[in-house]
C-alpha cells in the first residue's frame, strides 16, 4: 500500500547488516562387506621302495627330469588354477553383492516415499469450504474506531460471514504491535496495527493469515514479533514472513475434513530491507525466483489434497490486472500446481478467471481499510466463498462488501451498491473464462467453459 498525502515518517533507523547464513550437508554412511577366500594345496606321491632300489643300479640320464617331478608341478599348476578360479568368484560375488546393495536400498527408499505421499492424499471423494477476503489494516481512523468500541469491533458487521467456512483466508497487512521504535530504513509510508485488532481477527474465524506484503516489517523485527506472537496465541496459522529466513519461506501444512493443505504466502512487491535472509526477519517474494517458487508448489502438490497461494501483487488502484505482473506468473502457478491463487496489494477489486480448472482471484479490494483520500474504487470489496472438492472448484459465490466513508469499517452491501458492486467485476473480468449470474445481492460464478 503507498498513499498520496500526509503521512507520518518517523525518523529513520538503519536496519542491522545482514549476515550470510550457512548450510551443511550431512552425507550418509555406506556399510563394506569383506569376502574372505580359502587357499588349497596338493601333496605329491612318492615312488614305492623297489623302485628306488632298482634304480640305483642305473646311471642317470641327464637329459631326462623324473616323473615324480613332473607330477608335482602338474599339481601345482592345478592347485594354482584352483586357488584363482575361487578368488575370481569371490571377488564376482563381492562386486557383484555391492552393486546390487544401493539398488535394493533405492528401490526400498522409492517405495518407502510413495508410500508417504499417498499417506497425505485423501483417495475418496472429498469437501472443503473456504472463504478469501482482503487487505486488513487496523490503522488511523480504523484504529481510532477500535479505540472508541474494542478490539473486535472493527471486523463485528462481518465476522458472522467470515466465520462461516471451513478454512477463512485473509491477508493481514500492518503489523499487530505497539512497539514503532524501530522503523524501517527509508519508506514512504509506515502503518502499524492496533494489537487488539486480534479480537476481531479471531471472532471472524480467520484461520490462516497472509503475511508477505509491502507493510508487515514497517517497524521492523519487533513488531513483526509481536505480530507472530498474537497470531500464534491466538491459534491462528500464518506464512510469507518469519523471524528468520527459513520460518519465513515455511509454507502452512494443516488439515481440514481428512484433507491435506500447503498454503504459501508471497510478495512481489518488496521494499528495501524487506526480504528476510538467513538469521534475519523479513517476507518471502516469488517475483524474486518464480523457477523456485513454481518448484516448491509442485512438490506440495505432490504430497497435498489442495494447493492455495497467496500473492501481493499489481498496480495499486487499478482495476484491471494486469497481464504481465500478475496474470502471467499466475497462470504458471496453476500449472505447477495451485489450486486457488488469491490476489490483494492493488486496494481495488480485480477480476477472476478460471484457469486449468483452477481459481485466480486477482484482488479483493479492501477488506478493513480508510484510505487517506477518496481514489478510484477503495470503498468497495468482495468476499469469495467456494468449495474445493476432488472434482475442483465448485459453488463460487462473491458477496460485495462496502467500507464506510468515515473509518473504514466493512458491511455487507445490499440493493444499490451491492449492484454497482457487482456490475463492476462482472465487467473486470471479461475475457477472464467466467460467467457471472447476479441476484440476492451476490454474483454466483462459473467457467465459461
Amino acid at each position: 500500500m503507498s498513499d498520496r498525502g500526509s503521512e507520518y515518517r518517523p525518523t529513520p533507523r538503519k536496519r542491522p547488516s545482514v549476515k550470510d547464513g550457512s548450510r551443511a550437508r550431512a552425507a550418509a554412511p555406506r556399510t563394506t562387506r569383506a569376502a574372505s577366500t580359502t587357499r588349497t594345496s596338493a601333496a605329491s606321491g612318492r615312488t614305492p621302495a623297489s623302485s628306488r632300489a632298482s634304480s640305483a643300479n642305473r646311471a642317470p640320464s641327464p637329459s631326462r627330469v623324473p616323473s615324480a617331478t613332473i607330477n608335482r608341478t602338474w599339481l601345482y599348476l592345478i592347485g594354482g588354477a584352483i586357488v584363482v578360479a575361487i578368488l575370481i568368484v569371490a571377488i564376482a560375488f563381492f562386486l557383484g553383492g555391492r552393486h546390487d546393495e544401493p539398488a535394493a536400498n533405492d528401490a526400498q527408499e522409492a517405495s518407502a516415499d510413495a508410500a508417504a505421499v499417498q499417506s497425505n492424499k485423501n483417495p475418496g471423494p472429498y469437501s472443503v469450504n473456504f472463504t478469501t477476503t482482503g487487505d486488513l489494516i487496523f490503522w488511523r481512523e480504523v484504529a481510532d474506531y477500535i479505540d472508541a468500541n474494542g478490539g473486535a469491533s472493527a471486523m463485528a458487521n462481518i465476522d458472522d460471514m467470515l466465520s462461516q467456512a471451513d478454512v477463512t483466508i485473509a491477508n493481514v497487512e500492518s503489523p499487530l504491535s505497539d512497539n514503532d521504535s524501530e522503523p524501517i530504513y527509508d519508506k514512504d509510508v509506515y502503518i502499524i496495527g492496533r494489537p487488539s485488532a486480534i479480537e476481531g481477527i479471531v471472532n471472524s474465524g480467520i484461520d490462516i493469515a497472509s503475511l508477505a506484503n509491502n507493510h508487515i516489517m514497517d517497524y521492523t523485527g519487533p513488531a513483526l514479533q509481536d505480530t507472530l506472537a498474537a497470531l500464534d496465541a491466538a491459534g491462528i496459522l500464518h506464512a510469507g514472513a518469519g523471524m528468520t529466513e527459513a520460518e519465513a519461506e515455511k509454507p502452512v501444512e494443516t488439515t481440514v475434513n481428512g484433507v491435506s493443505i500447503a498454503f504459501f504466502s508471497w510478495t512481489d512487491i518488496v521494499p528495501d530491507n524487506f526480504l528476510a535472509f538467513g538469521d534475519q526477519p523479513g517476507v518471502v517474494s516469488a517475483r524474486m525466483n518464480m523457477d523456485d517458487a513454481c518448484k516448491r508448489v509442485r512438490e506440495a502438490k505432490e504430497t497435498h489434497d489442495i494447493v492455495i497461494v497467496a500473492m501481493h501483487w499489481g498496480v495499486e488502484y487499478q482495476d484491471y490486472m494486469d497481464e504481465g505482473l500478475q496474470q502471467a506468473p499466475a497462470h504458471q502457478l496453476v500449472d505447477a500446481g495451485a489450486d486457488v491463487i488469491v490476489g490483494n496489494h492493488p486496494h481495488v477489486l480485480q477480476g477472476i478467471e478460471f484457469y486449468n480448472g483452477s481459481l485466480i482471484a486477482y484482488a479483493h479490494g479492501n477488506c478493513v481499510f480508510r484510505q487517506s483520500f477518496d481514489f478510484g474504487n477503495t470503498h468497495e470489496s468482495y468476499v469469495l466463498n467456494f468449495d474445493i472438492t476432488q472434482d475442483g472448484i465448485e459453488n463460487l459465490v462473491a458477496t460485495p462488501l462496502y467500507l464506510d466513508d468515515e473509518y473504514g469499517i466493512p458491511s455487507v452491501a445490499t440493493g444499490e451498491q451491492a449492484q454497482t458492486t457487482l456490475s463492476r467485476l462482472v465487467e473486470i473480468s471479461e475475457g477472464l473464462n467466467t460467467a457471472f449470474d447476479l441476484h440476492d445481492d451476490k454474483a454466483y460464478i462459473t467457467p465459461i467453459s
